[in-house]
């Protein structure tokens, strides 16, 4: 497995740890005062903005490190089958 591997998988994992759920819970809370706010500022219309425009990226982000993840572990076992594949091809060669 590849370092980049692990550290995507690490990464992932993170996203579903206890303290990035509770960060995301004030987000949320965040933004739904923001919604709900009769007359916002300029500013909390940004923010709202940025904020749907960050946890869109994230999905995106989780998404693609997920099919990288899966794509490079599916390599390696597939790698590892044809490598010992060959290896008992020959053992078989030499044998006849």
């Amino acid at each position: 497995m590849s370092v980049s591997h692990n550290k995507a998988k690490m990464f992932l994992e993170g996203m579903h740890s206890s303290d990035t759920r509770s960060t995301f819970e004030q987000l949320t809370g965040l933004i739904e005062i923001l919604e709900n706010k009769p007359d916002p500022d300029p500013i909390e219309i940004r923010l709202v903005e940025n904020i749907y425009a960050f946890i869109e990226k994230l999905n995106i982000l989780e998404s693609n490190l997920t099919s990288y993840s899966k794509e490079k572990g599916h390599s390696l076992g597939t790698k590892l089958t044809s490598l010992y594949e060959g290896i008992s091809h020959k053992g078989n060669y030499y044998r006849d």
